[in-house]
Formats: structure tokens, sequence, C-alpha cells
């Protein structure tokens, strides 16, 4: 009874191993394909993923797939047939969906900001940090007058050191007379 029952354990073993790779080789979905979107600012790339920040008004979808379709918030934007696309999206917080045969990829609260001159600019002039410019001819004006009165503390400093020095030399060899 030992030696049959373990050889049936054995044959039922070997044949779940041979039949193994047959059902994981059926269970691998056939043709999937792949889509991604990103935007560029200046020579940098920003991938869109869930809460990412990226820079540039311009997502850009390269794909495999045959056919691609852009969701924006929840409304269809465009569908393309092509492997590379470009689509103009508006600064802010978006929900974005990548959906094809195969292939769905949806991105939640991806923030989008203009290109790097575009926002810099513009913070300068939120900010209040606006550069004042002046004329030439006020320029010089200001900077004779700072001349001028360089030259007026130079000589009142120098003069009331030199004025400290000999009331000092004064004050120190100072003979007073004492009459009886």
């Amino acid at each position: 009874m030992g030696p049959s029952r373990y050889k049936v354990h054995h044959s039922v073993v070997l044949l779940l191993v041979c039949l193994l790779p047959l059902t994981t080789a059926e269970a691998a979905p056939p043709d999937d394909c792949l889509a991604y979107a990103y935007t560029e600012s200046e020579h940098h790339a920003f991938l869109i993923q869930e809460n990412s920040s990226n820079f540039g008004l311009t997502l850009k979808v390269k794909t495999d797939c045959e056919r691609v379709s852009l969701w924006v918030d929840g409304y269809l934007v465009t569908t393309s047939n092509e492997s590379y696309f470009e689509f103009e999206i508006e600064q802010g917080v978006h929900n974005i969906t990548l959906e094809a045969e195969g292939f769905t990829g949806h991105y939640e609260r991806v923030s989008f900001y203009p290109d790097r001159l575009n926002w810099e600019f513009e913070w300068l002039e939120l900010s209040g940090a606006n550069v004042e410019y002046i004329t030439s001819s006020e320029a010089d004006l200001k900077e004779n007058w700072a001349s001028f009165l360089s030259v007026i503390i130079a000589w009142f400093l120098s003069t009331y050191v030199f004025w400290q020095l000999v009331q000092a030399y004064v004050q120190r060899n100072f003979i007073e007379e004492v009459t009886n």
C-alpha cells in the first residue's frame, strides 16, 4: 500500500508540472499596446503621472497603439491613429486619461504650468518686483550729486579727525602758570 500510493502522487505532480507552462502561456493578453504623455520646457521633459507638476502647455502623446483617445477632465478632446500627436492644454489642474484597445492610463490631479520663461515673467509682475528704469541724464545727475556729497563728507571727516589730533596734542602739552 505504501509504495503504490507514492507512485500515484508522484505521477500526479509530474502531470501538473507538465501542464503548468501551457496554462500560463494562454493567460498572456495578446497585442497589448502602450501610450504615454509628457510636456516639455526648454530641454526638460515632464512625464504625466498622478499628482505631477508639468511645465509647458503642449501635451505630447506617444503610442504604439493603433488608435488612442485623450480625455481631459472627463471630456473626449481628441482621438488619433498616429504614433505621435500634440494637444494644447490650459494651465491648471486636470484629470488626464489615455485610452486604447488593451491600454488605459488614468492620471488624476496633474498640474500644468506655462513654459519657464512665461511663468517667470508673470511671477515678477505679480510679486511687485517690477524693475524701474531711469534715463541716462537722470543717472548722470545722481552720480554727480553722489560725488559732490562724498567730497564734502570726506573733507568734514578729515578736518574733524585732524582737529581732534591737534586738540589732544595741545591738551597733553598744555602748561599752566601758577601764580602766588
